[in-house]
């Protein structure tokens, strides 16, 4: 029975690692989470979910990602429902951390069972269960996976298999009708990783219901019983990687190249992250390791080294009642990181990865440090003074726990800080400087990201998002003549992937040959029926170049999918009854009430030479949505035309106070000032 001031310290503890996430809620999307969330446009209507279940190909607008998750994506659709879009990913993140702080409550009750199963039951284990959730919950490799919205499935695997165990731990009733298993498949339909729950299971049950140790492991009785039991639980897990198998896209790929040169380099990856656990110092969202290329290579044999140390602690720590849960901790470990070890990725490690398996890795230390001190205070001659330096040291690491994973949360905190820090760190990682120099170029660093995207070429020649990225860099300095060639390498490099050809459409768009972008569109949603910027931006061209019929079919096809889309809604109405572009983006912006329809009936009027109305709109969007940055600009441009400077000058000024590296703005302004000092002289 958990004690009255064993709940007040978890809610004080649930309180710290709230403070300490406070300043992560409205970190930016990074990552995959670009083609899971902000371009997938399967996730625009929880009318959807259904689709979730019939296969892989709703989780991401690449196919080559689209692997099968529907309970990872049925709750990222109902954040975008409840967050009503995009804007802001405050929904996104306070829902990953309500599922981390339900983990952690989990984590509290495995921790004091698998305790009082070692030494007797008392008030002593529930304090120190509640260490184990504070080294964990305040540990800065949690906030790699906290932070990464789409790797909300790494908690999504933690959580179910926790709770699995907790109510196989606790609930006759669970363990007599095999309840238990029930958490755990919904978790293998969030992540596959959860299907380590079987084996941790049975490791579970051997160690703490009928293991004894040594030779009772070739008892046939023992070892009947031992499979007996967790049949349950195999069997759920056995269920789910069948349903994963049969309902995977046939487009997904892991990603990885040689097995056998990944396999060997994850013993010494399995050393990195034990290390991390003791000093995280090194994190990094995108490493440049690769896999090692020889068996003889020094870290390999480190790593197997490293690997046979921990299954004989494992063995030794097994044999005694005392330290099972070490065993357990560890073998817990070891377990949780097979899927990714043994399946080859694209990258050889990643510290989300770390997540799941650090449940039990902090189960492990944290009473192997409790029994060194116990050991320890038997020789020692107990004093309060001693007792409060302990308490003192402890509260110490905690503190500095926590401080190092709130500077994590920073680091996350946008796309430039968090590509920063990995193009830093590894430098020899094409994806790493690509996506630092584009965030360099979006604050209109145009020199310093061409330098980072030569430097990514250099490393990584055939990177086809680099070509891409390249070829609009070279379009923005005004260099359109050597934009096309790196577009045309990107097709050619990755003929699979939908981005380059939508990229080249809109270039295609821009310079007015409409025609060849509509191909390209049309082979952009052949790969990719879930990328919205590229149906959104066809029905733009179909709209302006009278292809009705074309524009019809794209937009019925668009509903089917978001039945609520107004464009889509306005562009099929247009196409039946013969309305112009303005009067869509009137009704579109009226319909809507949105913001951004606001803005986009702003830059129509401005367009079309109608500043007035155009100066309404943007105000309206303004009203809407006070800190929006682009109807200042517009509002401050439509001032301009009308010879108004001193109107746009203060308007130019208060987007910039909003988006300092807003570039436009930055443009717009030096006209007004210009022409003011003008209006002086």
């Amino acid at each position: 029975m958990v004690k009255r001031n064993t709940w007040i310290g978890l809610g004080l503890l649930f309180f710290a690692v709230l403070a300490t996430y406070s300043n992560h809620f409205h970190n930016s999307f990074h990552f995959d989470d670009s083609h899971t969330i902000q371009s997938n446009i399967y996730l625009r209507n929880l009318k959807n979910i259904p689709l979730f279940f019939k296969d892989g190909a709703t989780i991401s607008s690449l196919p080559s990602n689209q692997s099968y998750r529907p309970v990872l994506t049925t709750s990222l659709a109902f954040d975008y429902w409840l967050g009503k879009g995009l804007d802001d990913t405050f929904v996104f993140h306070v829902n990953s951390f309500l599922l981390f702080l339900a983990l952690g409550l989990m984590m509290f009750f495995l921790a004091e069972k698998i305790f009082n199963q070692s030494v007797n039951q008392t008030t002593k284990n529930q304090y120190i269960a509640m260490a184990t959730v504070a080294f964990f919950m305040l540990h800065p490799v949690c906030a790699e996976t906290v932070n990464y919205i789409i790797q909300r499935g790494d908690i999504f695997a933690a959580f179910f298999t926790v709770l699995s165990l907790v109510m196989y731990m606790f609930s006759p009733l669970c363990r007599k009708y095999y309840l238990y298993a029930i958490p755990a498949f919904i978790g293998i339909l969030a992540k596959p990783n959860t299907l380590m729950f079987g084996p941790i299971l049975l490791l579970y049950i051997y160690l703490f219901e009928y293991g004894y140790g040594g030779d009772d492991l070739l008892n046939p009785k023992k070892i009947k019983n031992v499979v007996f039991k967790s049949l349950v639980g195999l069997a759920a897990c056995a269920f789910g990687y069948l349903t994963i198998q049969l309902m995977q896209s046939k487009t997904f790929v892991p990603g990885g190249t040689s097995a056998f040169k990944y396999i060997i380099s994850q013993p010494f990856m399995l050393m990195y992250y034990v290390s991390a656990w003791f000093a995280p110092v090194h994190l990094n969202a995108d490493t440049d390791w690769s896999p090692f290329q020889s068996i003889l290579h020094s870290r390999v044999l480190f790593g197997f080294l490293f690997l046979i140390f921990i299954l004989t602690a494992s063995y030794i720590t097994s044999n005694y009642k005392i330290t099972k849960p070490i065993a357990f901790g560890l073998l817990w470990f070891l377990v949780a990181n097979v899927p990714t070890s043994l399946i080859p990725f694209a990258e050889v490690m990643n510290d989300h990865r770390m997540f799941f398996p650090f449940v039990g890795l902090t189960i492990a230390m944290v009473w192997a440090g409790y029994l060194l001190l116990h050991f320890l205070a038997k020789h020692i001659e107990e004093t309060k003074t001693l007792k409060y330096f302990l308490l003192g040291t402890l509260f110490s690491v905690f503190l500095g726990m926590a401080y190092g994973t709130y500077q994590r949360n920073e680091v996350w905190k946008t796309e430039e800080s968090l590509w920063k820090d990995c193009a830093e760190k590894s430098p020899e990682n094409g994806r790493a400087l690509m996506n630092y120099g584009l965030a360099l170029m979006g604050k209109g660093d145009y020199k310093n990201a061409e330098l980072l995207f030569s430097r990514s070429l250099e490393v990584w020649p055939y990177y086809s998002y680099q070509h891409v990225n390249m070829a609009i860099l070279k379009n923005a300095m005004g260099k359109a003549n050597e934009a096309e060639p790196y577009f045309l390498n990107a097709i050619k490099y990755a003929p699979g992937l939908p981005n380059s050809y939508f990229f080249y459409a809109r270039w295609l768009n821009q310079k007015n040959r409409k025609s060849e972008a509509v191909v390209q569109l049309g082979k952009c949603l052949q790969i990719s029926k879930a990328n919205t910027d590229a149906r959104f931006l066809l029905m733009d061209i179909l709209f302006e170049t009278g292809q009705l019929e074309d524009l019809k079919r794209v937009c019925k096809e668009t509903l089917e999918i978001i039945p609520d889309n107004e464009k889509a809604k306005q562009y099929l109405d247009a196409a039946q009854s013969g309305k112009s572009k303005m009067q869509v983006a009137e009704e579109s912006a009226v319909a809507s009430g949105k913001p951004e329809d606001f803005l986009n009936l702003s830059l129509q009027y401005y367009l079309a030479a109608e500043y007035q109305k155009s100066i309404d709109a943007a105000n309206k969007a303004l009203a809407l949505k006070p800190n929006f940055a682009d109807a200042y600009n517009n509002l401050g441009s439509s001032y301009n035309m009308l010879g108004k400077f001193k109107e746009g000058r203060e308007a130019f000024l208060k987007a910039l106070a909003i988006q300092p590296d807003n570039q436009l703005a930055k443009n717009n302004l030096a006209w007004a000032e210009s022409e003011l000092k003008k209006q002086r002289k």
